[in-house]
């Protein structure tokens, strides 16, 4: 799961749509910026560097949404310059999938007649949607790995915790964080439509434009979709910290492992190093029993640590 930064191409061409009514702008290229601004009469080279701006006949709106490019995710600038007559879109001139969707549905709904305002809106609608199945799709994501976390923490109890190990956490830790960043542009994205959607209920509010579409409506479904990003991504929160927390008692349980054996091989050591003394007099090393005894006590001073710790349940 990856993510690249907003882009814009340096070349692109139009496509005419809706009869005339949409004109769909691929790239930034200054010279069809140029062209349709003598055609329409909207300076679009100021509404890409400008969010949200009513001046003239025009009303100028600057969204962002989280789309899907080869395999990998991106945050796509979208320029909406909605008039009484057109409405024209500027996007990356690898196309944006919302856009896409926005004329499927027009198509299959029989929608070639739809005003500017009804169109923007479509956008705008199939921007939310787009990013509300991607948030969909990332629960299901969650729904999965917490099946997975959950079988890492019932093994840390069985015998088959030594199956589990610091690499299978770290690689689902990284994916969690990729999926944080990604829910990070969705509510950004979520955020940014919500503010583009009362500016266009705004702006165009008294104009007198055709539009058979509730704005109010939309906002709310817009709006709508942020506590489920919300939802998901508290989610991946809770698995990273449930993944934290099964990382520490492993690595408890190594450092515990270690302690024992250090426990039960601590006497022994201490009779090997006493006895290696190179004393002079030394009683015991003329007495012939002394070897025998010497183990017998090297065993019993290493079970009685290992008695201790069962017997505390530090094995556990």
């Amino acid at each position: 799961m990856k993510t690249t930064e907003p882009q814009f191409a340096r070349q692109g061409h139009v496509d005419s749509l809706c009869e005339g009514r949409w004109q769909r702008v691929l790239g930034g290229d200054l010279e069809v910026l140029e062209r349709l601004r003598g055609d329409y009469g909207a300076d679009l080279r100021e509404a890409v560097t400008t969010p949200f701006n009513s001046g003239g006949d025009f009303v100028t709106i600057s969204v962002s949404c989280v789309d899907r490019d080869a395999g990998s995710y991106r945050e796509t600038s979208i320029v909406l310059v909605v008039g009484k007559d057109v409405v024209i879109t500027i996007e990356p001139f690898s196309g944006c999938a919302p856009l896409d969707l926005a004329l499927a549905r027009m198509e299959r709904d029989g929608r070639a007649g739809d005003s500017p305002i009804e169109i923007a809106a479509c956008v705008l609608e199939s921007i939310a949607d787009t990013t509300d199945e991607l948030v969909t799709n990332l629960s299901g994501s969650t729904e999965r790995m917490m099946t997975q976390t959950s079988s890492i923490l019932r093994s840390l109890e069985t015998k088959r915790a030594r199956e589990f190990g610091v690499s299978d956490v770290t690689a689902t830790q990284q994916e969690l964080a990729d999926m944080e960043e990604l829910l990070s542009y969705c509510m950004e994205s979520q955020l940014v439509l919500a503010e583009g959607g009362r500016h266009l209920r705004t702006l165009t509010r008294g104009r007198g434009w055709e539009n058979r579409t509730d704005l109010e409506r939309l906002l709310q479904d817009i709006e709508a979709i942020e506590p489920h990003i919300d939802f998901v991504h508290d989610r991946v929160r809770l698995l990273q910290q449930t993944n934290n927390l099964a990382l520490n008692v492993k690595q408890n349980q190594i450092i515990k492992v270690f302690s024992v054996v250090t426990a039960v091989f601590l006497p022994v050591m201490l009779l090997s190093t006493y006895y290696s003394m190179n004393f002079e007099l030394m009683p015991i090393l003329n007495w012939q029993y002394a070897e025998p005894m010497i183990i017998v006590l090297s065993f019993i001073f290493a079970m009685l640590p290992l008695l201790y710790v069962r017997w505390r349940g530090w094995l556990r």
